[in-house]
């Protein structure tokens, strides 16, 4: 019995496509009613060549047999005009379905929190909508109507044959469950077998998303010979799996092929003994042998039929296990609160927040930032300031207390409103396959061109603009590999700049431009968001010394809380090994 009851015997594979195919219901009934059609086509043919062999040949009728020459044409282009018209039906609604399956998955990929995607890797994420998708595409394209076809054309085939001969049949009968018997008897081995080979891809698609991600710096180790090894080991186990599930389908094959070679033999022994009784005609022999060999025919590839759809069960439950998945950070329901359009203050109160890895790394009892303030945090590495600020702007929830904005808990915010007033940069930011305006206007598709240069004068860019060809209009190629990482930074902070947040947060999102282009750059922000609040995190002393407040974390924890300018004596970096100056911060930053 299925969870709620209603659809016993069901399999869970087929609940998720149906769930996609009810809005194609119109499509899908047409096509059944134009294969049903080339079925019953098929079966005219050996019901004419018994009317030829038993009377127009007797009879040496010359015009019934142009008739039924006729017939017999006739009969063979519309079985195969009516198929291939319900196949292509069948093909569109395949195609839709496939869209509209890709589209759900990407949907609940988007919903996804960030822990899904560090404990994930690329190639895993990104499988289920390549090789899954396309399995499942041919299901509705090819393998369901050639499964409607064996269907109809054993029922309809049995139904001639019972006409014609009751006998015959009733010895015909009993192969079918014996192929049933052998079917299910090698089910559990195909579906193991198919869920092996579906393994084993995901494993390769993985290592090659994470090969060639790294290409250059596996060449500037000198390990592609290791790669190499690695990549032999999973090819070659694809393979064996892939030769495991062949030996099995032929196994089946030879077993179920048994079976139609017994039904003729018997037809053949059987009808012609009653020919020689003169109790069967020769034409109603021949017919029967005929049907027998059309009820087979689909039967004796029913085998590779269930092969290939136990492959597309497995790509269905691929599906369904990313579906299944559920984000770890959402909307809480029913509450549909929103940011306050006015500037307003960041509170931690008893926070507590760890990583599966290392739980309760971060303790902040108490923390408070009044609205349009500058903040920077500064600390040792792993002291968890990157965390810190993911929680403000909900990349996780913590695991006790809370984060405020304004006088409202950040979980009891919505997260689309929440993400449009919080913008996170982080160090390395991701830039799109399009033209550098396409990627300004990434979260403002409708600012001007003034407003656009405008940021582009904050962040330094107009000299990196009019380096390029085609200006704004110059496409920066897949993840814009060829803009360094300063340029990248500047344009990712001017994207930030269109987004006009209420807090700003910039994780060491300069610290690939020099200290002077930094110390220009931070300024020009904090001028153009002089009401917003900004939030560093920065290595750098004259980072820190722009800001009237410094933070100090240490083992997730704040040990310094400078509401004053930092002098910029001494050295604040992970390379230097140096601290703030000794009368303002005692807690080693390396």
């Amino acid at each position: 019995m299925s969870n709620d009851g209603r659809f016993p015997r069901v399999p869970n594979e087929l609940r998720l496509l149906s769930s996609h195919l009810r809005a194609l219901l119109p499509l899908h009934i047409a096509s059944l009613v134009c294969i049903g059609a080339g079925t019953l086509f098929g079966i005219l043919t050996p019901l004419v060549l018994k009317w030829i062999i038993d009377q127009i040949i007797p009879a040496r009728e010359g015009m019934l047999l142009v008739v039924a020459v006729v017939l017999i044409l006739l009969s063979s282009e519309g079985r195969t005009a009516a198929t291939n018209f319900g196949s292509y039906l069948m093909l569109t609604a395949a195609q839709r379905m496939s869209l509209s399956l890709r589209m759900t998955l990407l949907r609940h990929l988007n919903s996804l929190s960030a822990d899904y995607y560090e404990r994930t890797a690329l190639g895993a994420v990104t499988y289920p909508l390549r090789e899954p998708i396309e399995e499942i595409a041919f299901f509705g394209s090819d393998l369901l109507p050639a499964i409607v076809r064996t269907l109809l054309t054993t029922a309809f085939t049995l139904a001639a044959m019972s006409a014609l001969s009751p006998v015959l049949t009733l010895i015909i009968v009993p192969f079918i469950p014996a192929f049933l018997f052998t079917r299910q008897h090698f089910r559990k081995k195909l579906t193991m077998d198919s869920d092996l080979v579906q393994s084993g891809r995901v494993a390769w698609n993985d290592f090659l998303e994470e090969h060639l991600a790294a290409a250059i710096p596996i060449q500037l180790l000198g390990r592609q010979r290791q790669q190499e090894r690695k990549a032999f080991r999973l090819l070659g186990g694809i393979l064996r799996s892939q030769q495991q599930l062949f030996r099995t389908g032929v196994w089946f094959t030879v077993t179920t092929s048994l079976t139609s070679v017994l039904a003729v033999s018997a037809v053949v022994a059987y009808g012609g003994w009653g020919v020689l009784a003169g109790t069967l005609s020769v034409g109603s022999l021949v017919a029967f042998y005929t049907f027998v060999a059309q009820l087979f025919e689909p039967l004796n590839g029913a085998a590779e039929l269930y092969s290939r759809t136990q492959k597309v069960f497995a790509s269905i439950r691929q599906v369904q296990a990313v579906l299944a998945l559920r984000p770890s950070v959402m909307d809480t329901p029913g509450l549909t609160r929103q940011v306050p359009d006015s500037p307003t203050q960041v509170e931690f109160v008893g926070v507590e927040f760890g990583y599966e890895r290392k739980k309760a790394m971060l303790r902040i009892p108490s923390l408070r930032v009044p609205p349009g303030e500058r903040l920077a945090i500064a600390g040792e590495n792993g002291a968890g300031k990157s965390t810190l600020v993911k929680l403000i702007a909900r990349v996780y929830d913590v695991d006790r207390g809370s984060v405020r904005i304004g006088d409202e808990d950040v979980r009891h915010l919505r997260l689309d409103h929440l993400r449009r007033h919080v913008c996170y940069l982080p160090r390395d930011p991701i830039l799109f396959d399009g033209s550098l305006a396409f990627n300004l206007r990434f979260v403002a598709p409708t600012v001007s061109d003034q407003e656009l240069w405008n940021v582009i004068r904050q962040t330094g860019l107009v000299e990196f603009v009019s380096s390029l060809p085609n200006g704004l209009h110059q496409n920066l190629g897949p993840r814009a590999c060829q803009v360094s990482g300063g340029e990248r930074q500047r344009v990712a902070l001017a994207r930030a700049l269109l987004q006009h947040p209420q807090i700003l947060i910039l994780d060491e999102a300069t610290s690939c431009l020099d200290p002077s282009s930094e110390t220009l750059v931070l300024r020009n922000v904090c001028s153009h968001l002089n009401k917003s609040t900004i939030i560093v995190i920065s290595h750098r002393v004259s980072t820190l010394s722009i800001f009237n407040r410094v933070i100090v974390l240490s083992a997730g924890s704040i040990v310094q809380d400078d509401g004053r300018t930092c002098c910029p004596e001494g050295s604040v970096g992970n390379e230097g090994g140096a601290t703030i100056h000794p009368s303002k911060v005692s807690v080693s930053l390396l």
